[in-house]
């Protein structure tokens, strides 16, 4: 994570990525790579092989762990492919970080035998870094691997055209950019944090037929409401007032209030997201860690668990924690 000035929030963006990935696959391909996009049966569904990429990525002498995503899927003309996508959420360019696509692809191409795709989004915050190929060669030998990439910084200069998609991407890429752009001026995200929300929509009309301004429905506006506070981390003092000022304007404009079905459901994502990030940081999480997050019912404490599971230094730590939760 990149260190800020003292009162800095710690912004987690790998996990919210990862999951805004699982969760909307079809609409990531085709808001960054659309003509990948054309080319894919999504009749056929796909599959995740996410596992064995870790598996690959563990073995992987760089100890290298990226926000990655590891599909099979199937192209219209009825060839099955594997498509590689590569996250790079680091705060500084990395310079081997296209030795790291041409590893997992080569990897990749020989465990599976058929082609890799490789991707790239670029989410860092140095305009001039944009790799985009790795190569070597000697004595007449030569090997390359030329791969497609999306940089992020790109989309401040379309904020209209974000504003105006319906594509939940468009919102990600906003609440990414500005977390980015916010990281000295925290009262600025904030405000900021609360004009994205208010953009998802009125939320006018009854629970079942709500949709917002993007016309999404009121599961997806849950859904990114979720993943913009994911990214979007605010120091517990602004929290407080986020949750004020949120609270005010839902009642300024008679949003109706999250039902105890719809609570029990966010509670629930919030526990099976602490224990992914805590996967992604960890690798291994003991059950009784799972068990004792299943007691917790208080929404505000499980997203501030959620939070430290992005900070903490070690399991044990986080461990302590829930074991003072318990006895308080």
């Amino acid at each position: 994570f990149r260190q800020g000035s003292v009162n800095q929030a710690q912004s987690d963006y790998d996990s919210p990525w990862k999951e805004a990935i699982d969760i909307y696959f079809e609409p990531f391909m085709a808001f960054f790579f659309p003509q990948a996009h054309q080319d894919i049966d999504w009749l056929r569904g796909y599959d995740s092989l996410d596992t064995e990429l870790q598996e690959i990525i563990r073995d992987s002498e760089t100890g290298r762990r990226l926000a990655d995503k590891l599909v099979k899927l199937w192209l219209l003309d009825g060839e099955e492919a594997v498509v590689l996508i590569h996250i790079e959420v680091q705060s500084q360019s990395q310079s081997d970080f296209a030795k790291w696509m041409y590893i997992y692809n080569h990897r990749l191409f020989d465990k599976y035998d058929r082609e890799v795709i490789s991707l790239a989004i670029l989410a860092d915050d140095r305009l001039s870094w944009r790799p985009t190929s790795y190569s070597y060669s000697r004595w007449g030998f030569q090997t390359t691997l030329q791969f497609p990439t999306v940089k992020l910084l790109d989309y401040r200069q379309q904020w209209q055209i974000l504003e105006q998609s319906r594509n939940p991407f468009a919102v990600i890429v906003m609440a990414h950019l500005t977390t980015l752009a916010t990281r000295e001026n925290l009262q600025q995200r904030l405000q900021s944090k609360l004009s994205l929300i208010r953009e998802l929509g009125d939320w006018r009309g009854s629970a079942s037929a709500l949709q917002g301004d993007r016309g999404y429905s009121r599961n997806e506006i849950l859904q990114l409401f979720r993943l913009i506070e994911w990214m979007m981390v605010l120091p517990e003092e602004l929290e407080r007032n986020f949750r004020t000022e949120l609270k005010r304007y839902r009642e300024e404009n008679r949003m109706p209030y999250i039902t105890g079905f719809e609570r029990d459901a966010i509670a629930q994502n919030t526990r099976e997201s602490t224990i992914e990030v805590l996967q992604i940081r960890f690798e291994t999480v003991p059950e009784n860690i799972n068990q004792i997050l299943d007691t917790i019912e208080n929404l505000p404490q499980l997203k501030q668990l959620h939070r430290q599971a992005v900070t903490v230094d070690s399991l044990q730590e986080f461990e302590q924690i829930l074991a003072q939760i318990q006895t308080d």
